[in-house]
C-alpha cells in the first residue's frame, strides 16, 4: 500500500522570503505562512487560532518565490512534510515540521 505525507495551505506571508543558495549550490526560499481557524469557548465568544508554518521552496520553484512574493501575499502551497531535528548554540536537541514546497500559488492575481 502506498503512503504519503503531503498537505495544502492557504494563508498569508508573515514576512518576505529569504532566498539564499544552500551549501550543495541549489536556491532555497524559506517562507512563515499563517493559517487560522475560529472556535467558540465555553462561553460562547468566538476565538481565533493562528498557526504559522515553515515552508521550505528549492530549486526553480525558489527563484520564482523570491521574485513575485511579499509578506501578506495571499498564497497556496502543497508540499511534503518533513521532521528533522538539529541541536541548538547550548547543545538542546530541538525539533522541527517544515513543509517543502512542490507548488506555491499567488492568490493576490
Amino acid at each position: 500500500m502506498k503512503t504519503q505525507s503531503t498537505t495544502q495551505l492557504i494563508g498569508y506571508l508573515g514576512s518576505d522570503p529569504v532566498t539564499r543558495k544552500a551549501v550543495n549550490g541549489s536556491t532555497l526560499s524559506r517562507l512563515r505562512l499563517a493559517t487560522d481557524y475560529y472556535r467558540r469557548d465555553n462561553s460562547g465568544n468566538t476565538i481565533r487560532k493562528v498557526t504559522w508554518h515553515d515552508i521550505l521552496a528549492w530549486g526553480h520553484l525558489a527563484e520564482k518565490v523570491s521574485g513575485n512574493f511579499i509578506k501578506g501575499s495571499h498564497v497556496l502551497i502543497q508540499g511534503q512534510i518533513q521532521y528533522r531535528t538539529y541541536l541548538d548554540h547550548e547543545g538542546h536537541k530541538r525539533y522541527i515540521t517544515e513543509i517543502k514546497a512542490s507548488t506555491i500559488l499567488n492568490l493576490d492575481r
